[in-house]
Formats: structure tokens, sequence, C-alpha cells
């Protein structure tokens, strides 16, 4: 017996939510939760898929691309819409609802009150559940035991890779996965882990996590048609992964590899299907070909070491060529020459506004990141002669000049040399 649209919307999490269209389709089966924050991309839209979406960016009074947007829902068998009203849209329009009715997909209103997290939990577990519990089960169980074989085959191969001197010399084993040897790559890699605010009831019970994360994982990657190799080193799930837009991609204009926001979707994604542990993920830059694995690996687990203390905004998602200044610092074997520049630079301004409750530090801190004295004292509510005078007494207290490039690039190495070392607890 399938799982239904019917049979989601009687479950408890959806007795808040409305059914605003296509009652007709309420038959469709179920395979697979798809969340997209932003409608842009659905040209992976997946049979049976239930699509949860905030709508962010949608244009409620373009017509035409919302019937494309039916048009394309139909052709690949969608089985139902869910739009959460109250972020960014506030009312879904009756132009969506009528194309809806038109296309028999159903169409459903999510309330501001509900997470998406609580929907996609609920859902997946049921999921889970009717699989386990009628004839589907025996297919669910021939497809897991193929994806797992076909996992364990793409570690060893990852280990091959890592053991060899020519990465490149195992092209035909590549090829297997639809990685070519000669073109560009971009390592991913992840760790998950129980959050400090996990509670017990969100805890993923019976399952090794990991392996959990690597068969979603490339549930995921397939349903977007990625090239895709998964291997694991130190408890972490490593993600090699090849597409045209690589091949694109420049050194001036950094992105997730396959899709400027892909990035950060993945890690949205697995963030909702693992609710109660933190997913991180750290993200080499474009390489040229395999033969650089070496380097893409030295770059992953340094974005990766970076994003567990919470470097350089506190992102989850980190990639390498945006760290700036911890490139350099986290190469710095010698913790003590890192003390020393952070004494002679940060430590004073830190001592003094302790002393005196004032906010030097906060000040050099908007300053560099504008090099205006105008906009920091915008940005500061503040005068530009107050603005100059507290930059006078950082010069005072350290020697160095923020208005001078030479003396306020050593500001700001030591200013991220007091991050660094406040996040490994090396400084009281």
């Amino acid at each position: 017996m399938s799982f239904t649209v019917k049979d989601a919307l009687e479950m408890e999490i959806f007795q808040k939510c409305r059914l605003l269209a296509g009652e007709s389709g309420q038959d469709n089966e179920l395979h697979w939760v798809n969340i997209l924050e932003i409608l842009d991309d659905l040209s992976h839209i997946e049979p049976g898929e239930f699509l949860i979406t905030t709508a962010h960016g949608f244009n409620v009074q373009d017509k035409n691309m919302q019937r494309s947007m039916f048009e394309l829902f139909s052709s690949r068998k969608l089985a139902a819409i869910a739009i959460q009203t109250g972020h960014y849209i506030e009312e879904i329009p009756a132009s969506f609802i009528r194309f809806a009715e038109d296309y028999d997909i159903p169409l459903i209103e999510i309330p501001p009150d509900i997470s998406f997290k609580s929907i996609t939990r609920s859902l997946m577990n049921e999921l889970i559940r009717h699989n386990k519990t009628t004839g589907k089960a025996a297919e669910q169980d021939n497809n897991t035991v193929l994806l797992e074989s076909q996992l364990v085959e793409m570690k060893q191969l990852w280990n091959s890779l890592l053991a060899s001197e020519l990465p490149e010399s195992l092209h035909v084993e590549l090829e297997r996965y639809g990685i070519k040897s000669t073109n560009p790559i971009q390592l991913l890699e992840l760790s998950i882990a129980r959050s400090r605010e996990q509670t017990e009831s969100q805890e993923i019970t019976g399952v090794n996590i990991l392996a959990q994360a690597e068969k979603t994982l490339a549930k995921i990657l397939m349903q977007r048609h990625i090239n895709f190799l998964i291997g694991s080193y130190e408890k972490h799930v490593i993600l090699l992964i090849q597409s045209n837009q690589l091949q694109q991609a420049s050194q001036n204009e950094p992105f997730y590899g396959w899709d400027p926001a892909f990035g950060h979707q993945l890690l949205n994604e697995l963030s909702l299907l693992f609710p109660g542990y933190e997913i991180l993920i750290g993200s080499s830059n474009i390489r040229n070909n395999i033969g650089e694995l070496t380097a893409a690996c030295y770059e992953a687990g340094k974005a990766l070491h970076a994003a567990k203390l919470g470097l350089p905004d506190g992102s989850g998602l980190v990639l390498y060529n945006n760290l700036g200044f911890y490139r350099l610092i986290m190469d710095t074997k010698n913790i003590e020459t890192l003390k020393a520049l952070y004494f002679e630079t940060i430590a004073p301004v830190l001592d003094y506004d302790q002393k005196n409750r004032g906010s030097l530090l906060e000040t050099l801190k908007v300053y560099l990141n504008h090099f205006n004295i105008k906009k920091a004292s915008e940005d500061m509510f503040v005068h530009r002669h107050t603005m100059r005078y507290r930059l006078k007494q950082i010069k005072f207290l350290t020697g160095y000049d923020p208005l001078v490039p030479a003396d306020s690039a050593q500001l700001n190495l030591g200013l991220h040399i007091y991050y660094y070392l406040e996040k490994r607890n090396l400084i009281e």
C-alpha cells in the first residue's frame, strides 16, 4: 500500500496546515521530501517528491512564470508542494492556487509557527516507518543495500586514490562514477556531531549517524545529477564532486562548485534531516584535476577546522579561499609567535577597554572593515572627531597607526590572531 499525500495530511503535524488546491491529487504517492528555500532551480525535481519551501524571492505577479512552474511540476510528477507563509510571502497568490488546481497538484499552506524541521522530521520518519511495514519494504531494502554496496566501493576507490602517488592513474575506476581525471574537482569535508542543545527525543538512535549522512548525501547528489565520490577520514565524510560548472569557475569568482548557493542548500537540507546534530562543512578551492587531490584534501581539512572554531564568521560552511589571514595563522606551528603578535597589537587595546569600559577594540574592528573614517564613524554613530581621537589612542597604546597602511595590516593580523587564540581558549 502506497504512502500518499492524503496520508501525510492526516498526520498530526499537518493539522494546522491548509490544503488550498489540488484535492484530486491527494492520491499522489510520496517517495522523498525536498526542501528548497528559493524556488529557482527546479530542474532536479523527481517523481513522488513532497516539495517544502518558503518561496523566498517568489514573484507573486508573474503568472507566466507560475504557469511554467506547474507545467514542470506536472511533467516531473511532483507529489505536492507546501509553502510556508508569514516569512517571505504573506499569502499564496490566487493565480498560484488556480494553477495548482488546474494541474491537480496538492498545494498546502504551512503557517509561520510550524518549523520546517518539525514537518521534515515527521514526514521522513513516517515514510521510513511506512516502507518498513508495507510491501515497499523489500524494494526499499534492496535499494538501500545497492546504495550501501556502491558506497563501500566508493570508499575503496577513495582509499586507493589517497594511497596512490599518481591518482590520475585510476582514471578508469573514476569514470565508473562519471569523474574525469583531467577535469576540475572540488573536495568537501563534513562533520556531524550531537549539538549541545540536542534533546534525547531528537537523537537519531539505532543507526550509525555517519553512515546515515553518507546515504543521505548520496541521494541528494543523485537527485541533482552531480558526479561524486564519497570517502571518509577521521570520522568525517569526504565528498569529491565534479560538474561542468567547475570548469567555468575562476579563482576570482569562488563558489561552492556546482552552484553559488548549493553549498548552503546542502548544509540546510542536512540540518533539517538530522535535527539535533551540528553539521559543518569545509570546502577546498576548485582544483585543476585529480592530480591535485592532496592539495584539495589539505584545503578542505583546514576549512573544516576553521568551521569548528567558528571562523571566519561563524558559518557552518567555510570555503578555504575565504579564510584570509586564518590561512596564515592556522599554518603557524609556534603558538608563542602568535601570542607575541597578539600582545604587541591587540592586548593593550583590550586592557584599556576593560579598565576604562572603552570601545577601542570595536572602533578598530569597524575602521578596518572600511578603512574610511567617515563610514566607520557612521557605522558606530559617533562623530568623525571622536573616531579620529580613538584611532590616535590605539596608536598611542600599540605604536601602530591605523591610518598607515602597513600599520593597519599589522593591527588587522593581530585582530585575527586574537579571534583565533580566543576560540582555542589560549588567552586569558
